[in-house]
């Protein structure tokens, strides 16, 4: 989640009815689990939650990944409080209770990112928002390195003219510290050796160095520029990369190349894209990815428009692309 903002459900729901062409539904999601949730609480009135960002990055965003900056990033966010936070994904904590997000990937981690092998690998994870994927994939024996959106940068956003451009802006800054916050305070919390780093996806930091695999978790459709960011990603990934994307197409148009722009009208400033798996499969091929298997399955979204809602099922896609 490179641009952590709010997702309006590509897919109407009834077309969930209409994805059986020729080719099996996404399957059902697994049996529901009792949880106890830990409430999160609300700023006191007048306070403000902790803002890091925006701040001035290094030189080209260089020397993030040192020891002593990944230090100073930890003393930045040491005081990090469950109200300064917005939960992204359900997380849980080392006790066992768990706190509610807008995405709930519990139990379904391994599906989500489509079975990709993870122990003793060296992982990059674009758009890790609040963190439960960086928490899962090290807890499975990886080295997870975090990229995401930070310093004095904001999201891509649709120049859309119902919306005042600046007031956006700074609202979509907030948020992405709140969420930023929150990726800190489960890597306290789990006492995580995971690192983050913060930058561009089109301009990648030179010294961001070499991985094994790399994941992009439901972020192309944010992104104004898809295949620029796949292709920065690619010159640093030597195995696999994986793409989890929303699923906006019939099955039996999978295969196809297909895209869709602007697919919410203009009432989402980040909805950029809709992806079919076939136009994915392409992109990767052609930067040297070219053996991909592609599953469908569903996750539990909830609208982050109306936080008291429930949980439904979102239809998803997830590519793993390999090299020879």
């Amino acid at each position: 989640m490179q641009v952590l903002c709010t997702i309006q459900l590509i897919v109407a729901f009834r077309a969930l009815r209409r994805i059986i062409h020729g080719a099996s539904a996404p399957p059902g999601r697994r049996a529901k689990k009792h949880e106890e949730f830990v409430a999160v609480p609300r700023l006191p009135e007048g306070t403000n939650a902790l803002a890091v960002w925006p701040k001035q990055p290094p030189a080209n965003y260089l020397g993030q990944l040192e020891p002593e900056f990944q230090e100073r990033f930890a003393s930045w966010w040491q005081d990090v409080k469950l109200e300064d936070c917005y939960f992204y994904h359900r997380v849980r904590l080392r006790d066992g209770k768990t706190i509610d997000g807008v995405w709930n990937l519990l139990g379904c981690e391994a599906e989500y990112l489509g079975g990709v092998k993870l122990r003793g690998r060296r992982v990059l994870e674009l758009g890790p928002a609040t963190g439960w994927l960086t928490t899962w994939m090290e807890q499975q024996g990886a080295d997870v390195v975090g990229f995401d959106l930070g310093w004095e940068l904001a999201p891509d956003l649709l120049p859309l003219a119902q919306f005042d451009g600046n007031e956006l802006r700074a609202g979509q800054v907030e948020f992405v510290s709140r969420v930023t916050n929150s990726w800190w305070l489960l890597h306290r919390e789990h006492e995580l050796s995971a690192k983050a780093i913060y930058g561009s996806i089109y301009d990648l930091p030179a010294d961001i160095g070499q991985y094994d695999i790399s994941i992009f978790g439901a972020i192309l459709l944010h992104l104004r520029d898809p295949f620029l960011a796949l292709q920065q990603v690619a010159r640093r990934t030597d195995e696999a990369i994986v793409v989890v994307e929303p699923l906006a197409f019939e099955i039996d148009q999978s295969g196809h190349s297909l895209a869709r722009w602007n697919p919410t009208q203009g009432r989402n400033p980040n909805g950029w894209w809709n992806h079919s798996p076939g136009e994915l499969i392409d992109m990767l091929k052609v930067l040297g990815f070219p053996r991909a298997t592609v599953t469908y399955h569903r996750q539990e979204y909830r609208p982050e428009s109306d936080p008291t809602s429930a949980h439904v099922e979102a239809p998803m896609f997830t590519v793993v692309a390999s090299r020879d």
